[in-house]
């Protein structure tokens, strides 16, 4: 290739208070003997550069004579280090920019350039429906009659911005037929607009659906924020739980052990008292021995001799027999008494330890608060249930209120709303000073007519109280239990996933009984029996307890 073809213009400074001019540098590049660029650049001892090719071909072939000077080449030319580095820059400078070729995926070619050498657009023209590069843009940002032409990013498919029809640009919006359409398109009873207005129009609509959607993103981050701060919530009541139950069984376990150490401390001082018995007894045993021993040694040194006085006058003493008790005076018998009594403060501990926990528990339970009221159409006719639905109590009389398939027509019961199917539920009732009651939960198919069969298998799960102080569970058969102080808040919890139903007392906060393993086959609904007000010592009413804003609020949260 001719150094024509590369036309190099190095930019070097002349003056450098006055102005820079441009020299070619190519023509100094070439090669004496082809006139290319110089490859492989040797120079010879009087100074002249050639390709080490065409030199190494021009003296095999003639005298070893410089082409241009005729010296003598006498030593073996030498490569120009100065030229090569020269010839790289130049070729460097020579290679053109890759990154404005259209050789990427996705890259848009310009319209304009040659097939064989394209380059990448950078803007397209909606008028002239052509993408151009940067060398073929500049008569678009020069000339007036490109001046209200619409430029924008290169668009890849520019065939879609024209009429189908008449091939001109789509620059109005037909709002009847609802799309784009060019000059030629439009009808005399047409109602056209230009698109910007158009795009106006859905540009108004589109900040509208960014800022609805940008609230629903403000709605759902404050939402997030609720929901963070309701799990740092039930965290810290996790971790106060988790506290509480760590030290009501840390306390327990310091109870054992100080139990156990009261029960061995006697064994203990048994131990040592035995082991010095057993010392003292054992020396005085080897003593004896060794008096024994000597006594044999002396009588057999003497049993043998001849001379019948001296063996009489030397017969030694023999010691009595040692009447020593050898049973040990130490008593390793149990103290019964003072274990009993260790036992029981310890059952004591225990059950007062264990009550700290009965405390998680009922405020844990609260979070399951519903809320209950009486079905009046299924009170015996000697109940009075309030308006509200929250009181019900035995009025002594019969009222005249036709019966029905729901209502208790010989046991004075009520029973409440709403149905349990699933899940947990807990209501709160206040029994006062009332000297007979009974509370619990019944089998939405259990009979309720004529006698009453109470007990789970009949489906009812209840505890009462009777005769003022006598405490029972309808177990089958019932059981009475003893309770430390008189309950005058009693919480009523069912769990239908355990099969449980509990009973609390709320001002004590202590748990009163429990039926387990209860089987509802179905729905259950609170049950309540004011019991009779014969002698009028038991007129106050039964009061389902209301829900308090901070028991609605768990309730919620839950």
């Amino acid at each position: 290739m001719g150094a024509a073809l590369f036309g190099l213009s190095l930019s070097l400074p002349v003056n450098t208070t006055t102005m820079i001019t441009p020299v070619d540098i190519s023509r100094h590049l070439q090669c004496p003997i082809c006139k290319n660029l110089l490859t492989d650049p040797v120079s010879t001892s009087c100074g002249h550069t050639f390709c080490k090719g065409c030199l190494d071909k021009h003296i095999s072939r003639s005298d070893a004579q410089c082409p241009l000077c005729q010296e003598l080449v006498t030593t073996k030319p030498s490569v120009n280090e100065a030229i090569e580095a020269l010839l790289q820059e130049f070729h460097q400078t020579q290679l053109p920019n890759l990154d404005l070729f259209c050789g990427e995926r996705d890259a848009i070619p310009c319209d304009v350039c040659d097939e064989h050498l394209t380059f990448k657009a950078v803007k397209s023209c909606l008028i002239c429906s052509l993408s151009f590069c940067d060398e073929h843009l500049k008569p678009h940002q020069s000339m007036p009659r490109f001046k209200g032409h619409k430029l924008v990013k290169p668009v890849e498919k520019l065939d879609q911005r024209a009429c189908n029809t008449h091939g001109r640009p789509l620059e109005l919006y037909s709002r009847c037929e609802e799309r784009c359409i060019c000059t030629l398109c439009v009808k005399t009873d047409g109602d056209v607009i230009p698109v910007e207005a158009e795009r106006g129009r859905r540009q108004a609509i589109q900040q509208n659906t960014i800022e609805v959607m940008e609230r629903m993103i403000n709605q759902r981050e404050d939402k997030l924020e609720e929901l963070k701060e309701s799990a740092a919530k039930h965290q810290a009541l996790l971790e106060e739980e988790q506290q509480e139950i760590q030290q009501v069984f840390a306390a327990l376990m310091e109870a054992l052990r100080s139990t156990e150490k009261k029960l061995l401390a006697p064994l203990e001082e048994g131990r040592r008292c035995l082991k010095k018995e057993m010392d003292e007894k054992t020396q005085q045993i080897q003593k004896d021995i060794l008096k024994y021993k000597e006594s044999i040694e002396t009588l057999n040194r003497t049993k043998n001799e001849e001379d019948d006085i001296l063996f009489i006058q030397s017969y030694p003493a023999v010691p009595a027999e040692f009447s020593d008790d050898w049973t040990l005076s130490i008593d390793t018998d149990l103290n019964f008494g003072t274990m009993s009594n260790i036992n029981a403060e310890l059952m004591d501990e225990i059950d007062t330890h264990l009550k700290k926990l009965c405390t998680a528990e009922i405020r844990r339970i609260h979070s399951f608060s519903v809320n209950v009221t009486l079905d009046a159409e299924t009170a015996h006719p000697h109940l009075e249930v309030s308006e509200d639905g929250k009181a019900v109590r035995d009025s002594g009389a019969r009222h005249d209120i036709p019966g029905g398939p729901q209502r208790f027509d010989l046991v004075g019961g009520v029973l409440g709303k709403p149905l349990i199917t699933s899940g947990r539920a807990f209501w709160v009732v206040e029994v006062g000073n009332k000297v007979g009651w009974e509370l619990g939960v019944v089998s939405d198919t259990a009979n309720r007519r004529g006698k009453v069969s109470y007990k789970p298998s009949e489906g009812y799960w209840a505890i009462m109280l009777c005769a003022q102080s006598m405490y029972g569970a309808f177990e089958d058969p019932p059981i009475q239990f003893q309770l430390s102080s008189k309950p005058r808040k009693l919480g009523v919890f069912v769990d239908c996933e355990e099969a449980l139903v509990s009973f609390y007392d709320i001002e004590a906060k202590s748990h009163i009984y429990s039926f387990k393993h209860c089987k509802f086959d179905g729905a259950i609904r609170p049950y309540f029996n004011p019991h009779p007000n014969a002698d009028g010592t038991n007129s106050s009413p039964l009061v389902i307890s209301p829900l308090s804003q901070t028991e609605i609020s768990r309730a919620h949260e839950v």
